[in-house]
């Protein structure tokens, strides 16, 4: 039965390369998502999704001290609802356990009910730390409305 959902069988996932930076940040845009400071750690924290050659999905772990930093976070359009995203998470936060954080932090405006169902808990952005807290991202790409959220790993 057909349910209209592509299948994520058809979605290979690897790092991201060089190469990659600028179809990254048109996606990241198309998504209505900050570029500013991806760049940073690109590629090393990026993992990619791709389809048939084309770019559908990214996530970034930026890593600031003890605590990651899940951020850039998207999925073409016509990949949504197929898993793609929850992979690319898992992967990030993999990432995140390997290099023993404490703890990853997101912003986000309009998916906090998709990442607490990943276990993301909402907390004060006031309480992040602070070498964290001056990343491009947290400092001035991310709007002040933007809702803070926690996944602890550790302690």
């Amino acid at each position: 039965m057909t349910t209209g959902v592509p299948d994520i069988a058809d979605v290979t996932m690897g790092p991201a390369a060089p190469r990659d930076a600028d179809a990254v940040c048109l996606l990241l845009a198309e998504a209505g998502l900050p570029t500013a400071g991806v760049l940073d750690q690109f590629p090393s924290a990026y993992v990619l999704a791709w389809r048939g050659g084309e770019l559908v999905g990214v996530a970034g772990l930026e890593v600031y001290g003890i605590s990651g930093l899940l951020r850039s976070v998207a999925v073409a359009p016509t990949l949504r609802g197929c898993g793609t995203g929850r992979a690319l998470v898992a992967d990030r936060l993999t990432a995140a356990r390997a290099r023993e954080l404490d703890a990853v932090y997101l912003l986000t405006t309009t998916a906090a009910d998709y990442f607490e169902k990943l276990g993301f808990a909402p907390a004060p952005r006031e309480g992040v730390p602070a070498d964290l807290a001056a990343s491009p991202e947290l400092s001035s790409a991310c709007p002040s409305s933007a809702t803070c959220m926690v996944l602890r790993l550790r302690g």
